[in-house]
């Protein structure tokens, strides 16, 4: 069995725990066909039930999903969606999940971020997550640093904490795959500092000028850095000034996660942070946009309420 095989062992046997009786959507856009494939493979060992739906990557880019896609999921009790464009933040996937189906997304998932949910410890990852989570929840203030120039100060006032431990296992559960974080939407004005982003919201390898966000009362007020920073400037514009509102704060808990140049992996690693812009009704928010976009920050070192949870990235919470 290859590493890949092994991952989606893993996905629908660990994280979703099929039942034979149970009805699996699997959506995949043309890039994500083969690891789709490998997914209905594992499932359709599990389940009488499987299906295989290939959607457009043209029209997810623009609309999400289409209105009978939409249907068609909350008939469904396991979905999982491999897509270009997330649909993570999207109503569609909301109401499937308050109609009870378990979902995964793997946006943009590349085969080596794939194939490290096979080293995945869902016991530890859960439980470090929990913890955060439940640290997240009576937190008042989060003050934040990194090597890279970022300063924030994050104001947590009555937020809850979520935790994504990749179990989804229960009716209505949604986890991002590969999972391992803990994260809140924090207070609405309560945000401030700069940001200086490692990877994320259009950031590339080969860009020559680092991504920096002025924070200012909860919202993204300056973009600056060349490339990335047009681009990014571009994307944003489109949803007008709420996609600039501070969405979310999180903690990467995934040991099995390595730093890759994406954020979908990269803001789980084990130690790293990060935050959002835009969309935040997933966990707890008010923030109804159509955009979510993470910038994660590497080796960052954070106390909340003045006790150290990270030190250069690495976890030093007891």
């Amino acid at each position: 069995m290859t590493k890949l095989e092994k991952a989606a062992q893993a996905v629908v046997g660990r994280a979703l725990d099929i039942h034979k009786d149970e009805s699996v959507l699997i959506i995949a856009d043309e890039p994500f066909l083969d690891l789709a494939r490998l997914l209905f493979t594992a499932a359709e060992k599990r389940s009488r039930h499987s299906h295989l739906l290939q959607v457009s990557q043209s029209y997810i880019s623009k609309h999400a999903l289409c209105p009978a896609v939409e249907r068609l999921m909350q008939e469904m009790n396991v979905i999982l969606a491999l897509t270009s464009f997330s649909i993570s933040h999207t109503p569609g996937r909301r109401e499937a999940c308050r109609r009870g189906a378990r979902f995964i997304t793997m946006p943009a998932i590349t085969n080596e971020t794939f194939a490290r949910i096979a080293d995945m410890d869902f016991t530890r990852i859960g439980r470090l997550s929990r913890k955060l989570a439940d640290i997240l929840t009576i937190a008042k203030e989060i003050e934040i640093s990194a090597p890279n120039g970022t300063r924030l100060r994050v104001g947590a006032g009555s937020a809850k904490g979520y935790a994504d431990t990749g179990e989804v296992t229960r009716p209505g559960a949604f986890s991002n795959m590969p999972a391992g974080e803990a994260c809140m939407a924090p207070e609405s004005v309560g945000t401030e500092g700069e940001l200086v982003v490692d990877s994320g919201m259009g950031v590339q390898r080969d860009d020559r000028d680092p991504l920096h966000l002025a924070i200012r009362e909860g919202r993204c007020v300056r973009i600056s850095g060349g490339d990335p920073a047009l681009r990014l400037r571009r994307r944003l514009a489109v949803h007008g000034p709420e996609a600039r509102v501070v969405a979310e704060f999180g903690i990467g808990t995934n040991d099995a996660a390595r730093p890759s140049g994406y954020a979908l992996e990269d803001e789980k690693v084990l130690g790293n942070i990060h935050l959002a812009l835009g969309n935040n009704l997933s966990f707890g928010g008010t923030n109804d946009v159509p955009i979510h976009l993470d910038a994660v920050v590497y080796k960052a070192s954070v106390v909340i309420d003045g006790r150290r949870i990270i030190d250069g990235g690495r976890m030093v919470l007891d």
